[in-house]
């Protein structure tokens, strides 16, 4: 019997960008496993946008029969220096925004038994020759039990 953790978190985190989108804090956001690069994505909402991959998973034994899981989804947010309708506090407001969101869902519905982590951010301005762009990545660790059956 196969028990499902990963997935549940993932969507409910997806559920939360959603809610995002909804409050206009950001246009859209896709759910890519394969080395998501914001600098070849064209978003088709434009900017800000959020970008979630594959999550990493470490894991302690709490017993015999229970292994505590700790999920990390690195949740990517990509903002256009040149859409910034105030550009000294447009990302600050979205980071707020963003905190707020998972801070009040802190148990993502139910998928993190064992509760959702503070929220850790850090940001960066990413280039090439065409394109420059303001991104911060919001960690998520989301805490949930496996029990083995013995």
């Amino acid at each position: 019997m196969a028990t499902d953790l990963a997935k549940p978190i993932k969507t409910q985190i997806l559920a939360n960008l959603q809610a995002l989108v909804t409050a206009g804090n950001i246009n859209s956001f896709y759910a890519i496993d394969a080395n998501p690069n914001p600098l070849t994505i064209s978003p088709t909402a434009g900017y800000p946008f959020a970008i979630v991959g594959m999550p990493r998973i470490a894991a302690d034994f709490e017993d015999q029969a229970n292994n505590l899981r700790m999920y990390r989804f690195d949740v990517l947010f990509v903002l256009d220096p040149t859409t910034l309708a105030h550009p000294d506090t447009d990302v600050e407001d979205l980071i707020d925004a963003v905190l707020n969101q998972f801070d009040t869902n802190f148990t993502l519905a139910g998928t993190a038994v064992d509760a959702v982590l503070p929220i850790e951010i850090e940001g960066a301005p990413v280039s090439t020759g065409d394109k420059t762009l303001l991104v911060f990545v919001a960690t998520i660790r989301a805490r949930t039990l496996y029990q083995t059956g013995t």
